[in-house]
């Protein structure tokens, strides 16, 4: 807060303060009353002429003009540094502003680089998915008719994850009775020597989203980015992402499952054991879960009704 300086302090200030707009008024003030003093002497000394000698007369002069120049002179300095001052703040002002402009520039185009970036993975992760087919026969008989069983079906993309699933589950069922982490590890094992030339593209690359993401600096928003790539897993995908996490060879996933909460969509009764949740942290299932204020509130045209009220309350809150 500005303190209330007295009356002859605010006076000089207001006198070698320069003017908004840049001009030299305190100067010019400055050469009028430097000109009136000059004149006042002149005429005081054409008065005292009269009355006494030239002598007397110029020392009065000469005594009355030099120490009143120099003040003047002194004032003049004191008004020019003050200028100077000034005009070094506003530099420094400028100067400060066009940093910060190339600093939201430079955090702009990080940003631009970071997305453009990351749509190209996710468009190549993407085209990873779709260029999985897969064909197979039944490992089990599933109907009466052995024919129907021994026909050869097919699926492409993301629908060869269901199958995937089904495929590991036969073998951890088939593990037998086994220490939970030695079961799971076995069952892995021998559905990766079975289907590794389907998947390993696929989850190297999906690996190398994720760390990009982690790694990239200057983005704190990046779980935004990451929850674009999660809602594009489907179900099964998710699943056996769930699995192979769990195996020696995909722990390194649990970093980014954790950080971003991977499995926040992951149904937890698609798990072959409903224990199995206990291997993840909460956080890595979206939890806990923000509860929803408006979750039992029906038909939707009331919640449209609360959405409107609120709209216009904020609206008759601004200024």
């Amino acid at each position: 807060m500005e303190k209330n300086h007295w009356w002859p302090r605010r006076k000089f200030e207001e006198f070698i303060a320069p003017a908004s707009d840049g001009s030299k008024a305190s100067l010019f003030w400055l050469f009028v009353i430097a000109t009136a003093f000059l004149v006042s002497v002149l005429i005081a000394g054409l008065f005292w002429r009269g009355s006494t000698n030239a002598m007397n007369y110029g020392t009065f002069v000469g005594g009355i003009l030099g120490p009143g120049l120099t003040f003047i002179t002194f004032m003049a300095l004191l008004i020019t540094i003050v200028l100077q001052q000034t005009e070094l703040a506003d530099t420094r002002k400028e100067l400060a502003a066009s940093a910060k402009a190339l600093e939201d520039q430079h955090v702009s185009l990080d940003r631009q680089n970071f997305e453009t970036t990351f749509f190209q993975m996710l468009t190549l992760h993407n085209n990873i998915v779709n260029s999985i087919d897969l064909e197979w026969r039944n490992r089990k008989p599933t109907t009466i008719d052995a024919t129907l069983d021994n026909l050869t079906r097919r699926a492409v993309g993301r629908d060869c994850f269901k199958q995937f699933f089904s495929n590991y589950t036969d073998y951890y069922e088939e593990s037998g009775e086994l220490e939970e982490k030695e079961r799971l590890q076995k069952a892995y094992n021998k559905f990766w020597d079975w289907r590794q030339q389907d998947l390993a593209h696929y989850y190297r690359y999906l690996y190398n989203v994720l760390r990009f993401v982690y790694d990239y600096k200057g983005i704190s928003d990046k779980l935004r980015y990451v929850k674009l790539l999660r809602a594009q897993l489907s179900d099964y995908e998710l699943i056996m992402l769930f699995y192979t996490a769990l195996n020696k060879n995909g722990l390194n996933y649990w970093r980014y499952i954790h950080e971003y909460e991977i499995f926040d969509n992951l149904p937890p009764s698609m798990l072959i054991n409903p224990g199995h949740k206990e291997l993840y942290s909460e956080k890595s299932f979206g939890e806990p879960k923000k509860e929803n204020e408006y979750a039992n509130i029906w038909p939707p045209s009331k919640l449209a009704e609360i959405h409107e009220n609120a709209r216009k309350r904020a609206a008759n809150k601004r200024p």
